[in-house]
């Protein structure tokens, strides 16, 4: 993807300088805008390159302090503004601090720099690299829902984007919560594009090939794992993690993480088990939380079963008489059992967490033990409630 720090790259732009804003070179550029308003917010939908000329730094309520104020609330991805006589000559301290606060890519060109030589070059370039995000996601798509691919097309499409197609191949996924409000913030595509360039800069720096693509609320991505160690995995997704977290803290985020495979057969395999993942932490209502599908436990179990009825069943069995107590009487007699058995069976921590005294613990527990007919000190009972509990989280 083509970033700010790029820029520097085009031979149009060999005077350019950048005078604030350096730590937002990692930004991503969609495309090129020339101002002719001071208001943006018609023209722009993020991403773009603010090109800064004469004409609208000549209208009469211009003010280069609050035009950039407005242009960094849209989510544009840098400025350049073209200095000389006519044009502007000064930049205020303010706009310089702005910009250096909000890492803001701020850049100084000559006013006589032909402005078509730019957007020719950028606009290559930019179409270069959305050509090559194309081929990801087409080949990404293919492995997971053509039942035809060979593997010889694979590596004849290898050379092109860069991803050796042999050994073991490993699928994860990046998912979404936005919070469900009036004023909730969207997922743009400007901060998911920026977000997979941040994850190839990560696996590209410790030598591992990736492709990645995103659609609407995911990332889906393919390593190719076969020089690389679990305790380097283990570091790079909490790094990933925190990154959104830091730059985006309005998301919430899941990774799911499937395991390494090695024949075309099986590489789907990986993806359908990171989507497991994300799907357990979503009914969960997980948040900034990594699963690894080997580490699903019991889970495992639970999506492998076919008959979802002997699920059904199996709740039923264990949990119908106190689901029926707590929907006649309005009580919590489940979700005091839960907590309880998270707990180790501690009286005091489970009446900690549930901001109730130790006494009313004791009495629901005897309720569920009335109810249902058995002892909480026998292990075997503990354990089908423990079971039923989770399975009946995994059904909703």
């Amino acid at each position: 993807m083509f970033q700010c720090k790029d820029l520097f790259k085009l031979p149009s732009l060999s005077k350019m300088k950048i005078i604030a804003g350096n730590k937002g070179l990692h930004k991503i550029i969609r495309w090129s805008y020339k101002a002719e308003s001071i208001h943006l917010a018609k023209w722009v939908h993020g991403g773009e390159l603010l090109i800064v000329s004469k004409m609208v730094i000549h209208e009469k309520d211009f003010n280069l302090y609050n035009f950039l104020k407005e242009a960094i609330s849209l989510n544009i991805s840098g400025a350049l503004l073209l200095i000389g006589p006519n044009y502007i000559e000064q930049i205020p301290q303010s706009v310089i601090n702005l910009s250096n606060q909000k890492h803001f890519p701020l850049f100084l060109i000559p006013w006589d720099t032909p402005l078509v030589d730019i957007f020719e070059e950028l606009g290559h370039a930019i179409a270069s690299i959305n050509l090559i995000n194309d081929k990801h996601k087409d080949l990404l798509f293919s492995i997971i829902f053509n039942t035809n691919l060979s593997l010889d097309y694979l590596k004849y499409q290898s050379q092109e984007v860069n991803f050796p197609f042999d050994g073991y191949l490993q699928f994860f996924e990046i998912n979404f919560l936005l919070p469900q409000s009036e004023n909730a913030i969207i997922l743009n595509d400007v901060d998911k594009d920026t977000i997979c360039q941040f994850i190839h800069t990560l696996f590209e720096n410790e030598h591992i090939p990736i492709l990645s693509s995103s659609y609407t609320k995911n990332i889906i991505a393919l390593i190719n794992v076969n020089n690389t160690s679990l305790d380097t995995l283990n570091t790079l997704f909490p790094q990933i993690l925190n990154y959104i977290k830091e730059n985006h803290p309005n998301y919430i985020v899941n990774i799911g993480i499937g395991t390494r495979q090695k024949s075309l057969e099986k590489y789907k395999l990986s993806y359908e088990q990171a989507s497991k993942c994300i799907n357990l932490a979503i009914k969960q209502k997980q948040k900034n939380m990594i699963y690894y599908y080997e580490q699903l436990g019991l889970y495992q179990l639970f999506y492998d079963i076919n008959n979802k009825t002997l699920l059904e069943n199996f709740v039923h069995n264990i949990l119908y008489s106190l689901m029926a107590y707590d929907k006649k009487y309005n009580t919590n007699l489940i979700q005091t059992l839960e907590v309880y058995l998270n707990k180790n069976c501690n009286l005091n921590q489970t009446a900690e967490t549930l901001f109730i005294h130790r006494n009313t613990i004791k009495y629901r527990l005897q309720r569920i033990e009335e109810i249902t007919n058995t002892s909480l000190n026998d292990a075997f009972t503990r354990l089908n409630f423990f079971n039923a509990i989770l399975i009946k989280k995994f059904l909703q």
